[in-house]
């Protein structure tokens, strides 16, 4: 695993009961932000572990879009296909995780995965996005931003009060992305002891709103 975070000082946790964990089946798609009217075209709902293949899958492609031949070594070593599809089915029957897809005319075309944080220094009414993929067909349909909003309403859903999420300095798109929805860095960095040159990350961080 990563070192722990280099960070500002710690917040001071905010005492409150466990937040429910609902799971919705579908999720209805709001406008999100900057009007983007091609969103009405994908699908929102919950994943299961049928679909760890097809995660895996658009997890593998966007990341190669975005490093491959950016970053020396790349792909890192790690498990086969078969491990990292095994890898999925247990993150997605975790109850601790929430995964929702994007579908467009069936194809899974992005998802986005919540949960309570697990940074030390975080509140308890911190939740954390651990994992937000769009698959490159689809890039620039205004579906990173649709994933960030059903984040968005999924955690608020849930009882929590921010939501953070970890980005290398090199996924310049993905910054581009949390910044023009309101994410901003808190001065939090870790390494990525994964990757040849050390890449460097760092966490963002947004009010979510009140549920009521």
């Amino acid at each position: 695993p990563p070192p722990p975070p280099t960070q500002p000082a710690p917040r001071s946790p905010t005492p409150r009961p466990a937040p429910p964990h609902p799971h919705p089946k579908t999720i209805e798609p709001s406008a999100p932000r900057g009007g983007l009217r091609e969103c009405a075209a994908f699908h929102l709902t919950d994943a299961s572990g049928e679909d760890a293949e097809a995660n895996d899958a658009v997890h593998c492609a966007a990341r190669a879009a975005v490093y491959d031949g950016r970053v020396a070594d790349w792909p890192p070593s790690g498990p086969d296909r078969a491990g990292r599809v095994e890898r999925w089915k247990q993150w997605l029957g975790s109850p601790d995780v929430s995964c929702i897809l994007a579908e467009d005319k069936g194809r899974i075309a992005g998802f986005v995965t919540v949960r309570a944080s697990k940074d030390p220094d975080a509140a308890t009414d911190t939740a954390e996005m651990p994992t937000l993929y769009v698959d490159p067909p689809s890039w620039r349909r205004g579906l990173g931003s649709l994933l960030c909003r059903a984040a968005v309403e999924r955690t608020a859903s849930m009882g929590f009060r921010e939501l953070t999420l970890w980005v290398v300095d090199v996924n310049r798109r993905a910054k581009a992305v949390y910044a023009a929805f309101g994410f901003e860095p808190d001065g939090a960095t870790q390494v990525d002891e994964d990757t040849t040159e050390r890449l460097v990350a760092r966490r963002y961080r947004l009010p979510l709103p009140d549920p009521s």
